[in-house]
């Protein structure tokens, strides 16, 4: 069971890519700590359950090809997660 629906994961998946692009400094295979992207992103919502709400970004990310796990807690962009965040993202 994930903590966020479906279209909360629609919602925050924008975000969560653009803050983990702009940590990256747009760089494939950059890695990054995910629970700085989450932080990165700047929402209050999930007090307490942080670490979840990651965690499903993370794995919905990973499902469609934008990330790859490091060690740990290491995300980075794939090829397509860098692509969809040059169309997507205003930075």
């Amino acid at each position: 069971m994930t903590l966020l629906t479906p279209s909360e994961l629609n919602m925050y998946r924008r975000k969560f890519l653009c803050a983990l692009y702009k940590l990256a400094k747009g760089l494939m295979d950059k890695p990054v700590d995910a629970d700085k992207v989450f932080k990165e992103m700047d929402i209050g919502s999930f007090i307490g359950a942080e670490q979840e709400a990651t965690d499903n970004l993370v794995e919905n990310a990973i499902l469609n090809e934008y990330v790859k796990r490091e060690n740990g807690r290491e995300i980075m962009l794939t090829t397509d997660g860098v692509e969809w965040c040059m169309r997507e993202c205003n930075l």
